[in-house]
Protein backbone atom coordinates (compact mmCIF):
# COMPACT_ATOMS: atom_id res chain seq x y z
CA UNK A 1 0.00 0.00 0.00
CA UNK A 2 1.38 3.42 -0.96
CA UNK A 3 1.40 6.57 1.11
CA UNK A 4 1.07 10.24 0.30
CA UNK A 5 3.70 12.53 1.81
CA UNK A 6 2.84 16.18 2.41
CA UNK A 7 5.39 18.98 2.63
CA UNK A 8 5.09 20.50 6.09
CA UNK A 9 7.22 22.90 8.07
CA UNK A 10 7.01 20.80 11.23
CA UNK A 11 8.91 17.69 12.25
CA UNK A 12 5.89 15.44 11.77
CA UNK A 13 5.14 14.44 8.19
CA UNK A 14 1.66 12.97 7.99
CA UNK A 15 1.41 9.75 6.05
CA UNK A 16 -2.02 8.97 4.73
CA UNK A 17 -2.59 5.52 3.31
CA UNK A 18 -3.87 5.41 -0.25
CA UNK A 19 -7.16 3.58 -0.10
CA UNK A 20 -10.73 4.02 -1.22
CA UNK A 21 -11.84 5.48 2.12
CA UNK A 22 -9.82 8.71 1.88
CA UNK A 23 -11.23 11.72 0.12
CA UNK A 24 -8.88 14.01 -1.77
CA UNK A 25 -10.01 17.61 -2.08
CA UNK A 26 -9.19 20.32 -4.61
CA UNK A 27 -7.91 17.71 -7.06
CA UNK A 28 -9.69 19.50 -9.91
CA UNK A 29 -8.01 22.84 -9.16
CA UNK A 30 -4.78 24.28 -10.50
CA UNK A 31 -2.81 25.21 -7.39
CA UNK A 32 0.41 26.22 -9.12
CA UNK A 33 0.83 29.91 -9.86
CA UNK A 34 2.92 31.52 -12.57
CA UNK A 35 5.83 33.81 -11.64
CA UNK A 36 4.47 37.16 -10.45
CA UNK A 37 0.88 35.92 -10.22
CA UNK A 38 0.80 35.70 -6.42
CA UNK A 39 2.31 39.20 -6.23
CA UNK A 40 -0.45 40.53 -8.52
CA UNK A 41 -3.11 38.75 -6.45
CA UNK A 42 -1.73 40.26 -3.22
CA UNK A 43 -1.49 43.72 -4.81
CA UNK A 44 -5.05 43.52 -6.10
CA UNK A 45 -6.40 42.35 -2.75
CA UNK A 46 -4.47 45.02 -0.83
CA UNK A 47 -5.90 47.61 -3.25
CA UNK A 48 -9.47 46.53 -2.41
CA UNK A 49 -10.20 44.48 -5.51
CA UNK A 50 -12.70 41.67 -5.01
CA UNK A 51 -11.98 38.00 -5.48
CA UNK A 52 -14.23 38.15 -8.54
CA UNK A 53 -12.22 41.01 -10.08
CA UNK A 54 -8.89 39.30 -9.40
CA UNK A 55 -10.25 36.01 -10.74
CA UNK A 56 -11.32 37.64 -13.99
CA UNK A 57 -8.02 39.48 -14.46
CA UNK A 58 -5.89 36.42 -13.70
CA UNK A 59 -8.19 34.07 -15.64
CA UNK A 60 -8.40 31.72 -12.66
CA UNK A 61 -11.32 30.22 -10.77
CA UNK A 62 -12.47 32.22 -7.76
CA UNK A 63 -11.73 29.34 -5.37
CA UNK A 64 -8.11 29.27 -6.63
CA UNK A 65 -7.82 33.00 -5.86
CA UNK A 66 -9.33 32.43 -2.43
CA UNK A 67 -6.85 29.64 -1.68
CA UNK A 68 -4.01 31.85 -2.92
CA UNK A 69 -5.18 34.57 -0.52
CA UNK A 70 -5.15 32.10 2.37
CA UNK A 71 -1.57 31.21 1.42
CA UNK A 72 -0.61 34.89 1.14
CA UNK A 73 -2.22 35.69 4.52
CA UNK A 74 -0.26 32.84 6.12
CA UNK A 75 2.94 34.29 4.62
CA UNK A 76 1.91 37.80 5.83
CA UNK A 77 1.96 39.11 2.25
CA UNK A 78 -1.44 40.81 2.41
CA UNK A 79 -2.38 43.80 4.57
CA UNK A 80 -6.13 43.87 4.01
CA UNK A 81 -7.99 41.46 6.30
CA UNK A 82 -8.93 38.27 4.52
CA UNK A 83 -12.25 37.97 6.34
CA UNK A 84 -13.29 41.55 5.52
CA UNK A 85 -16.74 41.84 3.97
CA UNK A 86 -17.58 45.27 2.51
CA UNK A 87 -20.86 46.87 3.48
CA UNK A 88 -23.36 46.67 0.61
CA UNK A 89 -24.95 49.96 -0.43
Amino acid sequence: MGAVKFKTSGKHVPLIPLNGDNEFIFEDLELVFLPGQLDRIALGWNNWQTIEQISEREERREIEIFLALIHLADKEKITRPLAFTPKRI
